[in-house]
């Protein structure tokens, strides 16, 4: 997966802050919520739960690289690159 990048993040003090934020959400079909995460160095760590609508439950991590940049021409401050699922 490719850099994110953003002007700002909307709000939220940490890059942790930000990224709990976006991977907790609830759709019609699952719900993601972060049980717990850790930032260390630039690099963000997260354990999160998926519970689909049918029952289904999966735990699985989530791993983030981060990046700050106060002067960037283009505006953006803050970018993140997700890891790529794991299949089994």
């Amino acid at each position: 997966m490719g850099w994110l990048f953003m002007r700002d993040m909307g709000g939220y003090a940490t890059p942790r802050s930000y990224l709990d934020n976006q991977f907790t959400y609830a759709h019609a079909d699952h719900r993601l919520t972060v049980l717990a995460s850790s930032m260390v160095g630039s690099t963000y760590y997260a354990a999160c739960e998926r519970i689909e609508a049918s029952g289904g439950r999966a735990v699985f991590a989530v791993v983030c690289l981060t990046r700050q940049s106060t002067g960037a021409r283009d505006g953006c401050t803050f970018g993140y690159k997700d890891s790529a699922p794991l299949r089994r």
